[in-house]
């Protein structure tokens, strides 16, 4: 099959998925989670196009309570599917992992392995865990700031199939928009060949609302294409002028003392402009504080570098 058709089955597939939602309701039983069914119906029928069975796989960043690696593993029982989580966010109450265990085993998916590390160190070594196999279909739906999206993007490129699709959640957060667009300006050999979106986020919107984009993509997706022969038109997804302002803010951030206590500071600051809860928002600042308090005591004002321990000057040893 030339690449061209290749493309046009991809596209045809997105189609597919955006009409009819999931191929089959496989499971519905026992998996849940919070994921557009268009985009989960995607990723079974991309993996459905897959037809070297063998030498390739699946593999996600960011399986959660496992949704959407096992509704493509037991849509597809023979090939063989991988999902990279460390459960350290999104995760209050450290249930997930057995929670994905759990579904794997009620649902027989022996197809279907967890790389339980950070999603950065298992990238950097990637071939420990699927061998030789490259990645047809890849799924990025963890941390969603700026650097993690990016260095998913770079740190999967060796290992992607020369026919690989790439499917990027939770679009509608500007950074992943940005990163994706950084990426593909920089890397001119990948094109989009699709975007969708929603109002918001779940959590903002109305029940009608919601339920009619938990059919479809939920909270944005954008998909990617390896198009070495330059087939495809240049798409890119819409950025927000004011995310370099935002980013800039990040440099002052990270440079202060507190630097790790932005979140809890920022509910602070909401309680006392908007009327709320002032003395619960500073508790929770206050005992953000105390766990980490001789680390911040150690630091300046402002302008740490975390710079300790830098050579002064150092030089290739390469003769």
């Amino acid at each position: 099959m030339g690449i061209q058709a290749f493309f046009r089955q991809v596209i045809a597939a997105i189609g597919e998925a955006d009409r009819d939602g999931l191929v089959s309701d496989k499971g519905s039983d026992v998996l849940g989670g919070l994921s557009g069914r268009a985009t989960v119906g995607l990723l079974q029928r991309l993996v459905g196009l897959v037809e070297d069975r063998n030498s390739l796989c699946y593999l996600e960043i960011g399986v959660f309570q496992g949704l959407s690696l096992l509704s493509v593993a037991i849509e597809h029982p023979e090939f063989v599917c991988f999902g990279i989580d460390n459960f350290s966010i999104l995760d209050p109450k450290g249930e997930n992992l057995g929670i994905v265990q759990d579904r794997t085993r009620r649902l027989k998916a022996v197809n279907a392995h967890l790389i339980n590390r950070d999603y950065e160190a298992a990238l950097e070594h990637l071939s420990e865990h699927i061998g030789d196999r490259k990645v047809a279909v890849f799924f990025i739906d963890g941390a969603h700031d700026y650097r993690s999206q990016l260095m998913a993007l770079l740190l999967i490129r060796p290992y992607l199939a020369e026919r690989a699709v790439v499917i990027v959640d939770d679009a509608n957060y500007f950074d992943v928009r940005q990163s994706t667009r950084d990426f593909l300006v920089s890397h001119p050999e990948f094109k989009m060949v699709f975007e969708a979106y929603s109002p918001g986020h779940p959590a903002n919107l109305d029940d009608a609302t919601r339920e009619t984009h938990e059919a479809g993509w939920l909270n944005g997706v954008n998909v990617l294409v390896l198009d070495h022969s330059n087939v495809l038109p240049v798409m890119l997804p819409r950025v927000e002028p004011l995310a370099r302002d935002l980013y800039v803010n990040e440099w002052l951030a990270h440079r202060h003392r507190y630097a790790e206590l932005a979140p809890q500071a920022l509910d602070l600051a909401a309680a006392a402009l908007n009327g709320g809860d002032m003395a619960t928002a500073t508790a929770r600042l206050a005992e953000a504080y105390a766990k980490d308090k001789p680390t911040f005591d150690s630091r300046l004002s402002d302008r740490n570098l975390h710079c300790e321990g830098l050579p002064e000057r150092r030089f290739t040893e390469w003769k």
